[in-house]
Parts: structure tokens; C-alpha cells; sequence
């Protein structure tokens, strides 16, 4: 889905086209850019609304923002990589997979 301005305003209600233009010049969200302005795809509506969500229901200070926008972002990040990583194990032979799990318990068990 690719959405101009005025249909990401349409569909995220709780954002008027001023914030929205304000957010994506602060990089809150970053659209790509169409030969008529900022195109915004589902990734984009979607952190509209956790960004409303911060900005509206958690009344989070805009100065705080790119620094809770950055720890999602690595979260989110963090939680691809170990899919993947996981992913990658579940492709392995069952003695690798075995080996690995039983570093993983012994250092996990010295840090607790």
C-alpha cells in the first residue's frame, strides 16, 4: 500500500496533517519520496499509530521521542536478528543445534 499526505491522515484519525508533516520532519517516520511528496507504506501507518499512541495516550515530551523511537527501533531489530538466528539453528544438524543450547544454558546459568 502506498498512501499520499492526505489518505495516511484519513486513516490515522488521531493525526492532523500538521503533526503529520511535523513528525516527518523531526525523522519520526520517514516515508520515501514520490514524484508528488512523501509516499507512506503500512510500515509508515504503523508507526503513526504507536507514535500517537506515545504522543496522545502516554503524553510522552516530544523532546524524549527519539530516544524511545530509537530503543523500539532496536528492539525490533534485536527481535528480527534472533528469528533469524533462530531460523539459521533450525537448519543445523541436531548435535550443533544440541552444543549450542547447552553453552547457551551454561552461560546463561553463571549470570543468574
Amino acid at each position: 500500500m502506498r498512501l499520499d499526505e492526505r489518505a495516511v491522515v484519513a486513516r490515522v484519525e488521531r493525526v492532523t496533517l500538521r503533526e503529520l508533516r511535523l513528525w516527518v520532519r523531526e525523522g519520526w517516520v520517514r516515508p520515501a519520496q514520490g514524484e508528488s511528496g512523501p509516499v507512506f507504506d503500512d510500515l509508515d501507518v504503523a508507526r503513526l499509530h504507536l507514535i500517537c499512541d506515545l504522543r496522545k495516550d502516554m503524553a510522552l515530551p516530544a523532546d524524549v521521542m527519539p530516544t524511545v523511537l530509537t530503543l523500539i527501533d532496536n528492539l525490533h531489530r534485536t527481535r528480527r536478528d534472533l528469528r533469524i538466528l533462530s531460523e539459521v539453528l533450525d537448519e543445523q544438524p541436531v548435535e550443533f543445534r544440541r552444543t549450542v543450547l547447552a553453552a547457551v544454558r551454561r552461560r546463561t546459568e553463571a549470570d543468574d
